[in-house]
C-alpha cells in the first residue's frame, strides 16, 4: 500500500534516492578536485629512444636554425620508426631551412615512410635538383637517386603505402634496383 509523502511509504524512498545522489555526487566532486591536484605529466618525445635523440632534440629546440642538427634528428626519429614525430620536427623547421637539400631528404623519406609516395616523390625531385646547385654529398645523392627510382616505380605500380601491398612494393623495389651487366665475352 502507499502511503503519503510522510511515514515510511513513498516519501522515505524518495529522502533515501536524494541522500544516495547527494553522497554518489560529492564522492565524484571529490574524486575531480583530487585528480585536478596532480596535473599529468609532460610527454617525452624521445623517451626511448636513448640519449643521443634527448640531446638532439633539446639541441634543435635552441638552435632551430641549425639544418644538420635538424637532419641528424630526423633520421634519428626514422630510424626509430617513428616518422610522424620526424615530419613533426620538419614542420617545425623555420622556412629557410626547409629549403636545405638534406632537410628535404629526411622529408621524403618520413613522407615515404608514413604511406605517401607520390608526395615524398615530389620532395626527393626537389632534392636532387636542388643538389644540382648546391653542394651536397655524394652519399646523400645516391640515396635520393635511389629512393626517387623506387618511389617513382611504386607510383607506377599505383602503391602509395608500402604497408597496404608489401608485395607490390617489392616489385617496385626489385624494379628500382635492377642492374645491367654487359657480357664482354
Amino acid at each position: 500500500m502507499i502511503r503519503g509523502l510522510s511515514g515510511t511509504g513513498l516519501g522515505s524512498m524518495h529522502d533515501f534516492r536524494w541522500t544516495l545522489l547527494g553522497l554518489v555526487g560529492s564522492v565524484g566532486l571529490w574524486l575531480a578536485a583530487f585528480s585536478a591536484s596532480n596535473p599529468a605529466m609532460p610527454a617525452l618525445v624521445g623517451q626511448n629512444m636513448g640519449p643521443e635523440v634527448a640531446e638532439l632534440e633539446a639541441y634543435v629546440s635552441a638552435h632551430p636554425e641549425d639544418a644538420n642538427a635538424l637532419s641528424r634528428l630526423s633520421h634519428a626519429y626514422l630510424d626509430h620508426a617513428a616518422p610522424g614525430l620526424a615530419q613533426a620536427a620538419l614542420d617545425r623547421a623555420p622556412l629557410e631551412v626547409r629549403d636545405v637539400p638534406s632537410v628535404g631528404d629526411a622529408r621524403a623519406r618520413a613522407l615515404w615512410e608514413l604511406g605517401r609516395a607520390q608526395i615524398a616523390l615530389d620532395v626527393q625531385r626537389n632534392v636532387l635538383d636542388a643538389c644540382r646547385v648546391a653542394d651536397c654529398s655524394y652519399a646523400l645523392v645516391g640515396k635520393g637517386r635511389h629512393r626517387e627510382r623506387m618511389l617513382a616505380e611504386m607510383v607506377k605500380l599505383g602503391v602509395d603505402d608500402p604497408k597496404s601491398d608489401p608485395s607490390l612494393a617489392f616489385v617496385a623495389y626489385q624494379r628500382s634496383t635492377r642492374q645491367v651487366s654487359l657480357d664482354l665475352r
